[in-house]
């Protein structure tokens, strides 16, 4: 099969396309047939060297992956051959076949495309995940979301305004922050450029911070006695000492992808896609260019 692959860390130039023979499928293993894969922004920092180490390579990068069932495993009982599913396997998704775990994957509706679960394997699935499991959200509740006009965040605002929050507050880019308001003019937004969010008059009870740093130090000084901070990011020393619920997380995959592709199909979340396009090496670079340097409104998903 054909896959686009790295044997270096650096810019664009060190994709290179090659071919792979899949090892034997294992019990608890799906082989998919791929028919999208989305530029998610881990995949943009391990090909810079951010994540991965040289006893890694070469790798093929891709973190989300929707397409068709070709086989399963023996020891699997909730899919079939010739379903839908979607799924964020931790990379190996530039690639026109790949395998993931049982428990990473789930059906994809019929009225959502390959192209919608692929841009939310990742990212919208992360947001989704922090505000219904890790932070519990609830009716009445007020939340704080940073990079909110990105995967993460935008997912993480939807969900909260599902859910009834009493207010919503959000830091964005200039671009993203006039994103949000037409998404929804309730929305308070801080340009993280030219506005300080700690200039916020009201405490909240939650906080998504896909930041990490000084935002999450900041952040803190925002939070009500009781209120909590979920972060994609190592916690800082002052988060780990804070009196407030603050804590990592990483994707739980699977049943959450299942719910958050229940909503999609319901409408009560949309997908904000910037660009998709035909899935060669020409295109990748491209892509991972476009996103590393202007990090673009939605997701620049590939098709195969």
């Amino acid at each position: 099969m054909k896959v686009i692959e790295i044997n270096q860390f650096g810019n664009v130039d060190v994709f290179y396309e090659s071919s792979k023979e899949l090892p034997p499928l294992k019990a608890h293993q799906l082989l998919i047939k791929n028919y999208a894969t989305a530029i998610d922004p881990y995949d943009v920092a391990y090909r810079q060297g951010l994540y991965g180490g040289e006893d890694k390579l070469p790798t093929v990068l891709g973190s989300s992956t929707a397409g068709i069932v070709l086989a399963i495993g023996s020891e699997v009982t909730n899919f079939a051959v010739g379903d839908r599913i979607a799924a964020s396997p931790h990379l190996r998704s530039y690639a026109e076949r790949l395998t993931v775990l049982e428990k990473q994957a789930a059906i994809i509706p019929d009225n959502v495309t390959f192209v919608q679960a692929a841009a939310v394997a990742l990212g919208y699935q992360t947001g989704y995940q922090a505000v219904t499991e890790e932070l519990d959200f609830q009716k009445g509740q007020s939340i704080l979301v940073h990079g909110g006009s990105g995967s993460v965040g935008f997912a993480a605002i939807q969900k909260a305004k599902e859910i009834g929050a009493s207010q919503i507050y959000a830091t964005a880019s200039s671009k993203g922050k006039t994103f949000l308001q037409q998404y929804d003019p309730a929305i308070h937004v801080f340009d993280y450029h030219s506005e300080d969010f700690t200039q916020m008059t009201d405490k909240v009870d939650a906080i998504v911070d896909p930041i990490g740093g000084q935002t999450q130090e900041k952040s803190l000084q925002l939070l009500k006695a009781q209120g909590k901070l979920v972060t994609t990011k190592d916690l800082t020393a002052k988060a780990e000492s804070a009196p407030f619920d603050s804590r990592a997380f990483y994707l739980n995959s699977g049943q959450t992808l299942a719910d958050l592709l229940t909503d999609i199909s319901a409408g009560s979340i949309i997908v904000k896609i910037n660009q998709s396009d035909k899935f060669n090496l020409e295109n990748l670079k491209k892509f991972h260019t476009i996103f590393q340097e202007g990090h673009p409104l939605g997701k620049l998903v590939l098709e195969f």
